[in-house]
């Protein structure tokens, strides 16, 4: 149950206690337009109702229910919590490549054990036993290139701080583009050095079924090494720039999501101010309301974050229209209001 719908029952049920007799000293068709009209007025101090969304659609606004014997209940929609949501999903890309990091760390990475100058193997002593165990001493080690599975995970890792990077607005559109482009370099290099290594294997393969004589074995192993070597020459650098970038992005992500965060609270305390000070301006617009009654706030999907409760919550202000009239006389500022008023998240 939401937290209006929860304030609306409880009010409910205090109907039934109250009685008619209450109701029937309050004017509640005038009361319900005084809250109306105090809601625009809210909307309008607080810029609620700008309309920035999809298809010129406001996220702002205000809802109100009264609830008999409690008071007026104020639900708030802010662009704060779109805000935040952008925030959590950027928390929740960089959580999973913390996951994928912990089996793949950048600075761990498997040598491949092909040596640099392999021995020359005479041609007086091979014979095709020897060629054999050679061409699987090769495939062996190609096999144990972890190229493809290193440079598609730090290029993929990128990807996805890019991305996050554009979510927080820490790079433009044509900075993330340019990133984009040398991350998709990047992975039509890693496609083509690949398709030299299958093709390769396939040589490697193919040879190995050939009976030929000694001095051509080893002319063709020769040629193979050669050809294996080039490549590592080009996969090695490759394979570092990859895990560089990904790294660089990684860190930049994290550095945004923390300025992002400190702006976010920052924001949300000045909504707070500014929705005191605007009941300390225009407070006395509900002028229909009962004496001993509340004004309760529900700022909707803005409440403090708990591990041991992942629903996004609402933060609750809840103020006496005694206090907001002290606040609206001078005898109390928006601050001491606040700090006087009940808050809680739910």
């Amino acid at each position: 149950m939401s937290t209006r719908n929860l304030l609306i029952s409880a009010g409910t049920g205090l109907f039934f206690i109250a009685g008619h007799g209450v109701a029937q000293d309050i004017e509640l068709g005038n009361l319900q337009r005084n809250i109306n009209i105090f809601s625009g007025i809210l909307e309008e101090a607080l810029e609620l109702d700008q309309s920035a969304g999809l298809f010129g659609l406001s996220l702002g606004g205000i809802e109100n229910t009264y609830l008999l014997g409690q008071g007026v209940v104020f639900e708030v929609r802010t662009p704060l919590a779109n805000r935040r949501n952008r925030m959590s999903l950027a928390s929740l890309n960089s959580a999973m490549q913390s996951l994928l990091n912990r089996s793949n760390p950048f600075e761990i990475m498997r040598t491949p054990t092909i040596p640099a100058n392999p021995q020359p193997i005479l041609p007086d002593t091979l014979n095709l036993d020897q060629a054999n165990n050679y061409y699987r001493e090769m495939m062996e080690k190609i096999s144990n290139i972890d190229y493809s599975l290193v440079v598609s995970t730090a290029i993929q890792q990128a990807s996805d701080s890019a991305r996050s990077l554009r979510s927080l607005g820490s790079v433009d559109e044509s900075a993330f583009a340019a990133i984009r482009d040398e991350i998709e370099e990047l992975r039509t290099s890693m496609q083509n050095n690949l398709r030299q290594l299958r093709e390769l294997e396939l040589e490697i393969r193919n040879s190995s079924s050939v009976d030929d004589s000694a001095t051509a074995a080893e002319s063709s192993e020769n040629e193979m090494q050669s050809k294996l070597d080039a490549l590592l020459a080009s996969i090695e650098p490759l394979r570092e720039q990859a895990l560089a970038k990904a790294q660089e992005l990684q860190e930049r992500t994290e550095a945004a999501e923390q300025a992002y965060a400190e702006r976010w609270q920052q924001d949300l305390d000045e909504f707070e101010l500014d929705l005191y000070q605007a009941l300390c301006s225009y407070g006395s617009s509900l002028h229909e309301l009962p004496d001993g009654e509340n004004i309760s706030l529900v700022l909707t999907g803005l409440g403090e974050e708990s591990a041991d409760n992942p629903r996004r919550t609402d933060k609750i202000h809840i103020v006496s229209r005694a206090a907001m009239l002290q606040c609206q006389a001078g005898e109390i500022d928006a601050t001491t209001l606040q700090q006087q008023s009940a808050q809680y998240s739910y």
